[in-house]
């Protein structure tokens, strides 16, 4: 299994199969020690210009998760 180095990490595009809610890049990342799921979704400001919004999970919230 790949662990990142300290303070950095990645995003890949996701295959949201149908659903468009799902986010548009998933990856993860390690910050100060802790291991994090990283969720991003493209979106568009009100000016139409586009960014990123992100989400970040700790990967122990993530494993006590059952869904």
């Amino acid at each position: 299994m790949f662990e990142h180095k300290e303070n950095h990490g990645s995003i890949f595009q996701n295959d949201k199969e149908g659903k468009e809610q799902r986010p548009d890049y998933t990856g993860s990342a390690k910050v100060d020690g802790v291991n994090y799921r990283v969720a991003s979704w493209i979106n568009t400001t009100q000016d139409g210009k586009e960014y990123l919004s992100l989400k970040f999970e700790s990967q122990e919230e993530t494993n006590n998760n059952p869904f």
